[in-house]
């Protein structure tokens, strides 16, 4: 039951779970149509124009990126910086050189709003021969020339190694820099010219689009760069990509659309799911709370009696009244079936307790006739030979176990040491019968000498030991020992006399569980009396065991549950 439990689900849940699908499937339905639209011609369409959109402003920061390369080719199509550099190589006349390149590049950069400044050093010294240009409009300072020397200029001198006549750009942290070689007549190197760019004049229209999210643009052969499009969003529908062909470059952006943007269009559709879910949520809550009174707290106040019952409450009663007549007609039929429950298990306790005291008081009244025989005619044998006290000591030990057998105090249970008093009793008769022949020895600790016994319990047994041990043979010994093992005291018989395969065959049966003592003679059932009363008494785990021990030792092992441990 409880396994399966496991893997089951209640009903509550079952219609909650049915009332919230109820629920959502319409919102679902809505939902997806949503989507579908959104992914449909609108979607599409959007996507298109927010494409072309895109080229249109890339193209525009291309025409500006296009007008500072022509800027840069100045130097080289000028013939000022080319006529000082061969003076200079003729004369070595350095100052003239600096005079001329450094007033042309005023001229043509400083006020230049394209440029934040510009760099320019000779081929032939680099280290040395450098000249630097600043467009202070734009807020550029000597210290940035000086933090660009110390950490652009080796990337710029490399990168300008392999431009030949070509254009490059170099992007450092943020700062963005156009490089191109200055050639003489014969193109060898004259010098390299590094303009800085003013980004914000060529990538304004990108930063401008309020449906970008950050943009990446990528300008020639490896150099990236980002630029902003309104706040960082977290959530996107699509991503696009554009490219457009420079004076010498390539300049290509890849931006992530704004997922409300897309949205736009769907704003009624949104509105309508508002409603929706508005009215929805009224009804969803009247319909649990209609499930749960009706249906879910009856049958939780059923529930919990049927747990009373199974935990041991028998007769438990339901006092909650449902308000359906169904659940109303289920608590009274729990109600009825309870208390029959509880009646009937009364009625069965009651006679389950008369059997067991009647079968116990029948099995303490049967006493061996065998025994009573053979003492009556011990007895009757010494009367012939003459009076004496060995007579009277055997009268009184009959007198003591007729005594216990008959139970006048009516108390099933004795501690040991009283059961040793008939135990004693019936040796002294039984000595008198063997003499020497017969030797009994005794290991009985003090402290187990008050715990509770069933009356006559130990005599059958000893009786059995005598009987089929010691007179086959006409001696032995008779050995009996008690102790305590956990929450069990243990007695335990033993006679020398051994046991043959017959004798073990017959043992078994008579020990049996399911043993029937009326279909046995009254010679043979003895010990199964002992048997089946300790176990009537103390439970299936409690009775009496005859097994071999070493050589011709046996041993009949009687188990008694002590109370409280």
């Amino acid at each position: 039951m409880r396994a399966n439990r496991k893997h089951t689900v209640s009903l509550r849940r079952q219609i909650v779970l049915i009332v919230l699908l109820c629920w959502l499937i319409p919102v679902v339905m809505l939902l997806t149509m949503m989507v579908w639209y959104l992914g449909g011609a609108v979607g599409h369409r959007a996507e298109e124009d927010l494409s072309r959109q895109l080229q249109v402003h890339l193209q525009m920061c291309a025409d500006r990126l296009d007008s500072a390369v022509e800027a840069s080719r100045l130097a080289s199509y000028d013939t000022t910086i080319r006529e000082a550099w061969n003076g200079y190589c003729q004369d070595g006349n350095y100052a003239a050189l600096y005079r001329e390149t450094r007033g042309f590049l005023n001229r043509q950069y400083q006020s230049d709003s394209r440029f934040r400044y510009g760099v320019f050093w000779f081929s032939q010294d680099p280290e040395g021969m450098q000249l630097t240009v600043i467009n202070s409009s734009l807020g550029g300072m000597y210290h940035q020339v000086s933090t660009w020397w110390d950490r652009d200029f080796a990337d710029a001198r490399a990168l300008a190694a392999g431009l030949d006549t070509a254009v490059g750009f170099l992007e450092r942290e943020g700062r963005l820099y156009l490089v191109r070689n200055l050639m003489d007549s014969g193109y060898h190197p004259i010098g390299v010219l590094v303009l800085a760019l003013n980004q914000p004049y060529y990538f304004d229209d990108l930063s401008a689009l309020g449906w970008a999210s950050p943009m990446e643009l990528t300008l020639g052969e490896g150099t990236r760069l980002t630029v902003r499009g309104g706040e960082p969003i977290t959530r996107s529908y699509g991503v696009l990509s554009q490219q457009v062909e420079g004076n010498g470059y390539q300049l290509s952006a890849r931006t992530a659309l704004v997922y409300q943007v897309l949205l736009a269009p769907m704003r009624a559709y949104q509105a309508a799911l508002g409603v929706m879910l508005a009215l929805l949520l009224p009804l969803i809550w009247f319909v649990l709370a209609f499930f749960r009174r009706k249906i879910s707290q009856p049958m939780e106040v059923l529930l919990v009696g049927a747990r009373a019952i199974e935990g041991g409450q028998l007769g438990y009663q339901v006092e909650v009244r449902a308000d359906t007549q169904e659940f109303r007609y289920l608590m009274d039929s729990f109600n009825r079936m309870s208390g029959q429950l509880q009646s009937q298990f009364d009625r069965l306790y009651r006679e389950e307790i008369a059997l067991r005291d009647a079968r116990i008081k029948a099995l303490q009244a049967h006493i061996n006739p065998h025994f009573l025989n053979n003492t009556l005619e011990i007895l009757n044998w010494e009367a012939r030979m003459g009076a004496n006290d060995r007579v009277s000591r055997m009268i009184e030990a009959l007198s003591t176990v007729l005594d216990a057998a008959l139970d006048r105090h009516k108390s099933p249970e004795v501690p040991l040491a009283e059961e040793m008093q008939y135990v004693n009793a019936y040796l002294y008769i039984i000595t008198q019968r063997f003499g020497s022949r017969l030797r009994v020895s005794m290991d009985l600790p003090e402290d187990v000498m008050g715990c509770l016994v069933p009356r006559l319990i130990l005599q059958p047994v000893i009786e059995n030991a005598v009987e089929h041990g010691i007179r086959p043979a006409g001696q032995g010994e008779v050995g009996l020992r008690a102790m305590r093992e956990g929450a069990f005291l243990i007695l335990e018989v033993t006679n020398n006399g051994g046991l043959s395969p017959q004798d073990e065959e017959h043992i078994a049966r008579l020990l049996a569980p399911n043993y029937d003592a009326s279909q046995e003679s009254s010679g043979n059932i003895g010990i199964a009396n002992v048997n089946l009363r300790l176990r009537i008494l103390y439970g299936p785990e409690c009775g009496l065991r005859i097994v071999r021990g070493e050589g011709t030792l046996v041993k009949a092992r009687l188990t008694i549950a002590l109370p409280g441990e």
